[in-house]
């Protein structure tokens, strides 16, 4: 049976034998949107240092001149993405686990997972055939496998459940604190998406922001984010890091 999400889902745990913390805390509008743009920054921040460090630390071994090769920006960020999107989780969860337990922040608990497997997997096989008819990238650059593509298996699953764990979970969270309809939590966490992924271009943003409206309907519709974290891990795993090298060769435009 799916699970709509709902108020209940979005009660933070009682403290003290009083229950100081009511069973659904509203946040002002304002509140909520200065969460989301947060939401949007941080992973950003936290990917571009990791992958800045580890430039920096190339030129200082190779004693390399010249702006960074193409090769050099593709590995710094597939190397340190998976370190930016967990610290992000990490950080979130940090900063709310006296209110939330990690599966109510982000919306963990699901009642099939096996339902959840299915729905994303198509969902997931559907935006793989999207990206691949409209050749960004060609399905002759995703079904590959070398040491690229094996490379690029980290950040690919990082970012299936990292991404979804924010914006599916946490965005989704704080838009109903806020008083959100369904309509508008699928709304906030696909622009929120989309504008997360701003170093893809306006098109990219585009693509991001409506594959994302169609993962927050599903997460909404099963009552927790793992259809949406498979089908995002299915798209990045085919599309990555093919995606990657098309962006920086176009110069993130």
């Amino acid at each position: 049976m799916n699970r709509e999400y709902s108020q209940e889902d979005a009660k933070p745990k009682q403290e003290g034998a009083e229950g100081q913390k009511t069973a659904m805390d509203k946040i002002s509008k304002k509140k909520a949107i200065g969460w989301i743009i947060a939401t949007i920054i941080t992973p950003l921040a936290m990917g571009m240092l990791f992958s800045n460090i580890y430039i920096v630390l190339w030129y200082m071994k190779t004693a390399y001149q010249g702006s960074p090769p193409a090769e050099l920006i593709q590995q710094a960020i597939m190397s340190m993405a998976p370190f930016g999107l967990w610290a992000g989780v990490l950080l979130w969860w940090l900063i709310q686990r006296k209110n939330y337990s990690f599966a109510e922040l982000f919306r963990t608990r699901t009642d099939s997972i096996l339902k959840d497997l299915l729905l994303g997997l198509s969902l997931g096989g559907f935006w793989v055939a999207v990206y691949g008819l409209s050749g960004w990238p060609a399905f002759s650059d995703m079904f590959v496998f070398n040491l690229a593509k094996l490379k690029s298996i980290p950040a690919s699953l990082s970012a299936g459940f990292c991404e979804e764990f924010l914006f599916r979970g946490f965005v989704i969270l704080i838009v109903l604190r806020a008083g959100g309809s369904r309509k508008s939590q699928v709304l906030w966490s696909a622009l929120a998406f989309g504008m997360a992924h701003i170093f893809w271009g306006p098109v990219g943003m585009l693509y991001t922001a409506v594959f994302g409206a169609t993962f927050g309907i599903a997460s909404l519709w099963r009552g927790n984010v793992w259809s949406a974290v498979v089908a995002h891990s299915v798209l990045n795993l085919c599309i990555e890091p093919a995606l990657l090298n098309k962006a920086i060769a176009a110069g993130f435009q």
